[in-house]
C-alpha cells in the first residue's frame, strides 16, 4: 500500500492546523490519500487544545518570547512547539487492524512512532495505565502521561491527540527534540521537569530534524508494511487550507472563544459538493 508523504516547509500555527484540517477534509471527501506529514513551526507557537480555556497560559509571556499561540482542532493540553518535529497522519480509520475506536487506532500508530523512535535508538512504549499527576497543572499537556502518549523509562515523550471527520480521523503530536525549561516556565508556571522528556535528553546527543524524520518515515513503513511517495499538498487542499486559515485558525474569535467565521461551514459544504460532483 502507497500512502503519501508530505515534508511541509516552517510554517506558523495557523497554516499548520489548517492544512491538517484540509488534508483531513479532502481525505473524508475522497480525493486525497492516506497521508503521513512531518512539520515545524516557525515562529514557535503555543497550541491549545480545542476544548481548552485560553485564560491558562500566559499569554503575555508568549508575547514577550515572540511565540504565537493557536487552537488546535484536536483535544488535549496545552503544547509548546519549539525545538521538535510535529507529526500528522490522515487516513480511513477503518483500515486500522485493531478496530477503529480511539484508543485502537492511537496504538496502532504507536507502532509506526515507537518503530521510528527505535531507529534512533530510543526505547519507547505505550503506558498502559493513566499516570496524570493530579498535583501537576493541568493546563501543559506534557506533564499528563496517558495511554495515548509515548513514555520513555515513565517520562513522557511524545503527545498526540485525534480529530475525526466521520470515519476518517487526523492524528497529530509533538514529539520535542529539546526543550526550553526557561521558556516553558514562563509559559505554564511551576513545572516539574521529572515528569517529561526530549530526545537530546534520553540520547545524551543533538538530533537534527531531518535526522528524526527519516527515522519516523522508516519506522512507519516498516510498521505498516507500507511505501511513501513524497507528494505536496493538491490545489483543493491548498485551497481549503486558505479558507481555513482565514475563516478559522487566523483568527482570534476560534483561539479565545472556539468559534470560526460563519461562512465556513457553506463554504466546506460548497467544497464537498464539488468534490461529490468531479
Amino acid at each position: 500500500m502507497v500512502w503519501r508523504l508530505v515534508y511541509s516547509p516552517a510554517l506558523n500555527g495557523s497554516w499548520n492546523m489548517a492544512i491538517d484540517e484540509a488534508i483531513l477534509l479532502a481525505q473524508s471527501a475522497g480525493i486525497a490519500p492516506p497521508t503521513l506529514r512531518l512539520y515545524k513551526w516557525q515562529p514557535a507557537a503555543v497550541s491549545l487544545g480545542l476544548l481548552q480555556a485560553y485564560e491558562t497560559i500566559n499569554e503575555e509571556g508568549c508575547k514577550q518570547l515572540g511565540f504565537e499561540i493557536v487552537r488546535r482542532p484536536s483535544g488535549g493540553g496545552a503544547v509548546l512547539h519549539q525545538q521538535e518535529i510535529t507529526y500528522s497522519v490522515v487516513f480511513d480509520s477503518r483500515i486500522c487492524p485493531y478496530g477503529s475506536s480511539v484508543m485502537a487506532t492511537y496504538h496502532w500508530i504507536a507502532k509506526g512512532l515507537i518503530a521510528g523512535l527505535k531507529e534512533l535508538g530510543v526505547e519507547a512504549s505505550v503506558p498502559t495505565l493513566h499516570l496524570c499527576d493530579s498535583n501537576s497543572p493541568s493546563n501543559f499537556c506534557f506533564v499528563r502521561l496517558t495511554g495515548a502518549d509515548l513514555s520513555v523509562k515513565g517520562k513522557k515523550l511524545g503527545g498526540s491527540a485525534q480529530a475525526r471527520r466521520r470515519n476518517f480521523l487526523l492524528q497529530h503530536g509533538s514529539i520535542p527534540l529539546s526543550l526550553g525549561m526557561n521558556e516553558l516556565r514562563l509559559i505554564f508556571g511551576d513545572i516539574d521537569f521529572e515528569q517529561f522528556t526530549c530526545i537530546d535528553w534520553v540520547l545524551g546527543r543533538k538530533v537534527s530534524f531531518d535526522e528524526f524524520a527519516d527515522a519516523l518515515v522508516c519506522g512507519f513503513e516498516k510498521a505498516f508494511n507500507i511505501n511513501f511517495s513524497v507528494r505536496g499538498l493538491t490545489d483543493e487542499e491548498l485551497e481549503l487550507a486558505i479558507l481555513l486559515v482565514e475563516l478559522k485558525y487566523g483568527t482570534e474569535m476560534w483561539t479565545k472563544e472556539r468559534k470560526a467565521e460563519p461562512e465556513l461551514a457553506q463554504q466546506i459544504k460548497i467544497f464537498f459538493e464539488k468534490a461529490k460532483g468531479s
